[in-house]
């Protein structure tokens, strides 16, 4: 059996290194959700996917429990600046549909919270159930745009003028 020529294996590790190292700063650098949990309030929010047959619901879950945990965070200090941050960027009146949240929710925020998020019926949008203690419930719709989860707040969807 011979040998393969020096070059060939250095060509084959130069490749190597140059897709590996292409994916590596890809992933290194693609933009990161623009919000995140805060120290304080703590939040205890349990996020799970439906019981489903679709494996999709499950990606979706994980990929949107930063927006559900940061929302319920925001919910609990009540300020709306912060929720309205968390919406969806070309929407209007986000911190006007905050406040309407946080009169709504904000007391119910404090305690143990459970979110199911729902099969995705549209690509790039979700529906999640809040059920927070004492039975009260609230339905969140997300809206995914460029890799990062956003609350559907206020109005204005390009989608439906």
């Amino acid at each position: 059996m011979s040998k393969l020529p020096r070059r060939v294996w250095i060509v084959a590790v130069v490749l190597t290194l140059c897709i590996g190292g292409g994916a590596t700063a890809w992933w290194l650098l693609r933009a990161p959700a623009p919000y995140s949990l805060r120290d304080t309030p703590e939040v205890d929010v349990t996020v799970r996917a439906e019981k489903s047959t679709y494996p999709d619901v499950d990606e979706v879950a994980r990929e949107a429990e930063l927006v559900i945990k940061a929302y319920v965070q925001r919910l609990e200090s009540g300020d709306p600046v912060d929720i309205a941050r968390l919406g969806t960027p070309w929407y209007t009146g986000k911190e006007q549909a905050a406040k309407e949240l946080i009169s709504r929710y904000g007391t119910h925020a404090d305690a143990p919270v459970e979110a199911v998020v729902f099969d995705p019926v549209v690509p790039n949008q979700a529906a999640v159930s809040l059920q927070f203690a004492g039975g009260r419930q609230q339905r969140l719709d997300l809206t995914r745009d460029d890799g990062v989860w956003w609350l559907d707040l206020g109005t204005g969807d390009p989608m439906n003028p």
